[in-house]
């Protein structure tokens, strides 16, 4: 979870700077759909360099974003059940058989 994302579920007032709230603002435009809180968002910036979010709007935020990223990913807005399935790690190569020496290399330890 990132920052924001940790701030916007706090349930608290949340303020974001202006560059922070354009970023928010550039990614539910860009990844389409209509969004209520991006139009709230863009009415504030219209009017001052910061963005307040009582606890109900950062909450409603956070769920337009995590839904415009469903939607970005998968194509739809439905909510998954799982994680996607991760990259199993690769198993290490078994190691080489030693070589074995007859009774010479024994010997000299070769």
């Amino acid at each position: 979870m990132s920052e924001l994302e940790a701030r916007l579920a706090s349930g608290d007032h949340v303020r974001l700077q202006r560059r922070e709230a354009q970023d928010v603002l550039q990614k539910l435009r860009a990844r389409g759909g209509r969004s209520d809180a991006a139009d709230r968002i863009e009415q504030q910036l219209a009017r001052s360099d910061e963005v307040e979010l009582v606890p109900g709007d950062a909450a409603e935020l956070l769920e337009e974003l995590r839904a415009s990223g469903r939607r970005w990913v998968f194509g739809d807005d439905e909510p998954r059940d799982h994680d996607p399935p991760r990259a199993t790690p690769q198993e290490p190569e078994p190691e080489p058989e030693p070589e074995q020496r007859g009774w010479l290399g024994r010997l000299f330890g070769r």
